[in-house]
């Protein structure tokens, strides 16, 4: 399998790692780590730019939580809304000076202020950004860009039905919601909602008829996307250092990032992280490419794509997701994960044999 994808990346010439450098860490506060989805990376990056007097945009959830949209943060402590990872679709508008404005203009305004300014997002919308700069004849050397290792963003629609099912079955409305929190460390990823009735929701992220949709379904332009391997148009892409394991240098149960830096900007941007909050050390970038498929990857589009959209908005997000996901599948898988856990190594080896035989 290793040398297939190997094969396949040096056939269409998507990646080649030689003009990149590549860095992992995390916050050495515990509390910050755990609000963090991997490592902390969008978060101490975001914070440098603020010390220096800048301005941060970044995803964030609505106030009712049921769709994503930017926000632009001036101040160390509104960051926190920037945490935690968004699957779905980003509305590119912003709520700024109390009403709701194009995105690219705001941003756009921000830069020509002359102050820093980082955009965080995934890699179209810094491919966007960038090729609006250009055609405008804008300076932007005080523009500096991240974008996420991404596995595509599933449909608004799915966050939103989610979401309402919960308030309903609690009898309450979301206060606070997240696809990535670290009930159990780094990995699983839980979904925990938390409700204004003081009533708290925990479950395995991929577990969830969310999660579920969200594996094999995402933007239809997203199986087909023109911004992965070496047209990553960012200075910096991060995301989860995965492949790094407990017996490893730099390791953290509670999550490690990984930065890929391509930029000469890029560089520049990292070196202003704060290393006494922050554990930052150079990482093999070939080994973090092993383990990272989606920085120069895309996913296989499902046959009943559409039907699974149709599906959705027809019959709802667990309806839709037992038919097309398979309710065998639905219900078994969860179920072996589970069982291969508790299995001892040698009964486990012996049934791998035997399927094998």
């Amino acid at each position: 399998e290793e040398k297939r994808r190997e094969e396949k990346r040096r056939e269409e010439k998507l990646f080649d790692s030689s003009n990149l450098t590549a860095y992992s860490g995390y916050f050495n506060d515990p509390q910050k780590l755990l609000q963090s989805a991997s490592g902390g990376a969008a978060t101490a990056l975001a914070e440098a730019i603020i010390r220096e007097g800048g301005i941060v945009f970044g995803a964030c959830y609505s106030k009712d939580f049921k769709s994503a949209e930017f926000a632009c943060i001036e101040r160390k402590e509104d960051l926190s809304i920037l945490k935690g990872s968004k699957y779905i679709e980003t509305s590119k508008k912003i709520f700024h000076e109390n009403e709701y404005k194009s995105l690219w203009s705001v941003v756009l305004e921000k830069i020509n202020t002359g102050r820093k300014v980082l955009f965080i997002g995934l890699g179209c919308d810094v491919a966007a950004l960038k090729s609006l700069v250009n055609s405008k004849g804008i300076d932007a050397s005080n523009l500096f860009t991240v974008d996420l290792i991404c596995f595509g963003p599933t449909f608004q629609e799915v966050n939103r039905q989610y979401v309402e099912a919960l308030e309903r079955k609690y009898k309450s409305k979301i206060i606070d919601f997240t696809v990535r929190g670290k009930k159990r460390g780094w990995t699983p990823p839980y979904i925990i909602a938390k409700f204004a009735n003081g009533k708290e929701f925990y479950t395995d992220f991929y577990r969830s008829d969310y999660g579920k949709a969200f594996s094999l379904y995402t933007r239809s332009s997203c199986y087909n996307c023109h911004f992965r391997g070496n047209n990553h148009q960012a200075d910096i892409t991060v995301g989860d250092y995965w492949g790094l394991t407990h017996n490893m240098t730099g390791y953290n149960r509670n999550g490690v990032s990984i930065f890929i830096v391509k930029t000469p900007r890029g560089k520049e941007l990292l070196q202003k992280i704060d290393a006494k909050e922050f554990s930052l050390q150079p990482a093999d970038v070939d080994f973090a490419m092993k383990h990272n498929h989606m920085y120069f990857e895309t996913r296989k589009k499902p046959g009943d794509y559409e039907k699974f959209f149709a599906d959705l908005k027809s019959v709802g997000l667990h309806k839709a997701v037992l038919k097309h996901y398979g309710v065998l599948k639905y219900y078994f898988s969860p179920v072996k994960k589970y069982v291969a856990i508790i299995l001892p190594v040698p009964v486990k080896e012996f049934i791998k044999k035997f399927l094998l035989r």
